[in-house]
Formats: structure tokens, C-alpha cells, sequence
């Protein structure tokens, strides 16, 4: 378990903000992200040697009453009777750099649907100052309609804007310096890169007393998580709970989702682009095509995709404190499930290099492609472990495979697998297992 206190990564973000810092010209920053990925917490990193204001935001109707009681500690006594008297009292301490933070932003557009206008009205005198505004937000269906939208309020006004992302597999390490490589993998399968996810895991016991204790448990905090989150981003989630069901499902093509589902194709085009905007799904097309003629959906998210596949089927056991069943169930299913992550981490890793991902043609699947110049790499993943003689086998099955990509240049065959024997006898191959993973 991550110890308390310490803020991992995020070396882009906090060299973004420093830069905006140092340009030393008034910004209107808008960071957002999803809920529980870390955006406060980097926040509070970035201000900590800084001159700053932090306000945090909520659906109150005298939220100035509260942004009061937190200026006038730092400030000495301030009222402010309005959003006006805000601003002003923004512009009288912006003579020299300050950041000003208002965190959750969005609930000020809920409590009072004014604000992006009064907000836009003011930055015409706040821009001739040294503020430093960061409006930092996480529904992000309400953060696009009233400053990422082309015609928001903001759209024009912001000088900057920031998504925080979940971390990627490789700097997921340092949350569990005691797991192995495949309880690496294993976790990242589960939990994906969301730190307040990542910090739920105990690395002093093994995955599956993990996944009873913090998952399955239902008093557990993420045992209601995707619900928690869809009742907060939508105002009517039961469609998108239904999409996101139908994908789980096995519906990828957007027919499959819109007859599984049940949402009309004439109305399912909207709900996906929001899901996709909010980090739960992504359209994925092979690598070959700059025109994506062969879209697929699935789920982007690893802890939704773990969820939905067996959480919500077994909630009627679970309820019940029925949880070893379910958990067997996890049990046998659960090198297949952990595969496709582990497809997802190769591809991460290979495109520090190349322009990657994964290439398929009706019944024929490749894992992950790379490209770049003149030359190909072909990779299949396998979450197994591998023999010298199966091995082959499959390397040869995927030259195969690679003769319907119409692709020139250079071409080399791969694998990735848990572990391989007889490595050292593949010559012409690229052979890696997941040790050389880690460490490359």
C-alpha cells in the first residue's frame, strides 16, 4: 500500500503548470479529469511553495459565505455579498503572481447557472493582471458544456486547459513496491491507473484477499464505485448503465451495443461520444487504417471493465455476504481477464517507439502492431506461460497472420508472454517475457 503522504508521478502535469506559472501573464487554467485520479492532490503539490488561495466548491447556495471564511484566514476579514464582490477582491490581490484555485468548479455552475457569464465578463479585467486562475472540475459532462464546448462561456477566455489522465502501467510501481511483476499486471488488470483505486490494494497479502476485502465486500468504498460515479456525471444514467452493460457484454460494433442496449442507433451516437469523453469508453479501429471503417467500442476503463464482468452479474450473491462463490468464479476466469490488460500494457510500452496498437480483418486478430519508417513489428501476447516448441508455433502462426496486413518495409515477429522457456533459442525473433517487460 502507497505510503501516506507520498504523491507519485504526474512529472508532465507539474512541469505544465510550472511553465504557466513562470510565463508570468494572467491564466485561466481548466484542469479536469475524472473523479478519484488525482487532481486535487497534484494541485495541492503545485501550490505548496506558491503564494495561493484554495477554495473548494459545493452545490450550496452561500458557497461565497464559505469562500469567505477561507479568505478572510488568509486575508483578514472579507465579505462577499455577491459574485462581483469576488472578482474585485480577485483583482485587488493579483498586483503581484497568485494562484488561485477553485477546485470542483462545476458545482458553482449548478448552484448558480450566472457564473461562467459573470466569470467571462471579469477575466476581461483579470487578463491585464498577474492571476494565476485554475478552475479545476471532474463531471465532466457539466466542465464541457460551460468552458471545453466550442461556444462555452469560457471557450474563448481560458489560456490553457489540462485532463489529468489515469497513470499509465509503468508508473503504477510505486504504489506496491512489494508485488511481484505479475501481481503488477494483476492489479493494474483490475484497478487500471486511478490512484485512489491503486491505494485501496494492500501489497502485504496476495490479489484475491484484495479482491474479497476491498471489491466484493460490499461495505468496501469500491464495491458501488461505478454506480456512485454514473449517478454523479448523469442526471438519467440507466442508458448509459445500459450501454455500458451491453459492451461488458460482449455488443463492441455500435448495432450490437444499440440492440443490446436498447438505445435507438439515431440517439446512441451521442451516448457514446460522452462515455468516450469521460474516459469509460473508446472506439479502437486497426492500426493500418487512418479511416476507421472497422470501428469496435469496448471499455477503456480496467476497474469498469472488471466490474462489469463480475461484480454487478453476482450483486445478488454478494448482497447477501455470499463472496467466496464469486470469487472462485474470478478465480478460474481470471488469466483470460488479466490478458487483455496485458495486451494493453505491450502496446503501452511499444509505442514509446512506434505508432501502435492492435490490427484485425474479419476472423484473423493480431495483439499489437508497431510501426514506424520503414519497418513493422508484429507481436502476439500471451498471459501464459510458454514452452520452446509452442512458442514457435505461435511465432510462425503469426507470420501468417501478417501476410494479410499490406504493409512494406522491413518486417519482425514477436512475443510477449508471462514466462518463456528456451528463449535464447528463437534466434530472429523478438522474444520477451514479462521480466524483460518490467525492466524495459
Amino acid at each position: 500500500m502507497i505510503p501516506e503522504g507520498m504523491f507519485v508521478n504526474r512529472e508532465f502535469e507539474q512541469g505544465f503548470l510550472n511553465e504557466k506559472y513562470s510565463s508570468d501573464r494572467a491564466e485561466l487554467i481548466i484542469i479536469y479529469g475524472r473523479r478519484r485520479v488525482g487532481k486535487t492532490r497534484l494541485l495541492q503539490e503545485f501550490v505548496r511553495d506558491k503564494k495561493h488561495l484554495y477554495l473548494m466548491a459545493d452545490v450550496s447556495e452561500n458557497v461565497l459565505d464559505s469562500f469567505s471564511r477561507v479568505i478572510s484566514k488568509k486575508y483578514g476579514f472579507v465579505r462577499l455579498g455577491n459574485w462581483d464582490d469576488f472578482f474585485e477582491f480577485l483583482h485587488t490581490i493579483a498586483r503581484e503572481r497568485v494562484v488561485v484555485v477553485i477546485d470542483e468548479f462545476q458545482y458553482l455552475y449548478k448552484a448558480d447557472k450566472a457564473f461562467p457569464t459573470i466569470l467571462q465578463r471579469w477575466w476581461e479585467t483579470l487578463k491585464n493582471s498577474k492571476i494565476m486562475l485554475i478552475l479545476c472540475g471532474s463531471i465532466i459532462s457539466t466542465i464541457y458544456k460551460i468552458s471545453l464546448g466550442y461556444g462555452s462561456a469560457l471557450y474563448g477566455r481560458k489560456t490553457a486547459e489540462l485532463e489529468v489522465k489515469p497513470l499509465k502501467f509503468a508508473e503504477i510501481g510505486n504504489f506496491f513496491p512489494r508485488y511481484s511483476s505479475k501481481e503488477l499486471v494483476e492489479t493494474y488488470a483490475i484497478l487500471g491507473g486511478v490512484p485512489r483505486y491503486l491505494e485501496e490494494f494492500d501489497d502485504s497479502v496476495d490479489i484475491f484477499p484484495n479482491i474479497k476485502n476491498k471489491i466484493l465486500n460490499r461495505t468496501s468504498f469500491l464495491y458501488n464505485e461505478p454506480l456512485n460515479l454514473l449517478f454523479e456525471e448523469f442526471k438519467d444514467y440507466s442508458r448509459y448503465f445500459g450501454i455500458l452493460n451491453a459492451i461488458a457484454g460482449g455488443a463492441t460494433t455500435f448495432s450490437e451495443i444499440s440492440s443490446k442496449s436498447r438505445v435507438p442507433q439515431n440517439k446512441l451516437s451521442k451516448y457514446l461520444m460522452t462515455l468516450e469523453r469521460i474516459g469509460i469508453v473508446e472506439r479502437i479501429h486497426p492500426i493500418t487504417e487512418r479511416r476507421a471503417k472497422r470501428t469496435l467500442y469496448r471499455l477503456s476503463d480496467n476497474f469498469y471493465r472488471f466490474w462489469f464482468r463480475y461484480v454487478y452479474p453476482n450483486r445478488s450473491f454478494l448482497e447477501i455476504g455470499e463472496v467466496d462463490p464469486v470469487l472462485e468464479e474470478i478465480k478460474s476466469d481470471f488469466n483470460a481477464f488479466v490478458g487483455l490488460a496485458f495486451e494493453d500494457i505491450v502496446i503501452e510500452m511499444l509505442s514509446k517507439e512506434y505508432k501502435a496498437g492492435r490490427w484485425w480483418y474479419k476472423d484473423v486478430e493480431i495483439d499489437a502492431v508497431g510501426i514506424r519508417k520503414d519497418e513493422v513489428v508484429f507481436f502476439e501476447v500471451k498471459w501464459k506461460d510458454l514452452g520452446y516448441k509452442e512458442t514457435l508455433k505461435i511465432l510462425e502462426k503469426l507470420k501468417e497472420k501478417s501476410e494479410k496486413v499490406k504493409l512494406g518495409g522491413v518486417r519482425k515477429y514477436g512475443i510477449v508472454a508471462r514466462k518463456i522457456r528456451g528463449k535464447k533459442k528463437l534466434e530472429g525473433y523478438l522474444v520477451y517475457d514479462l521480466d524483460d517487460l518490467i525492466r524495459g
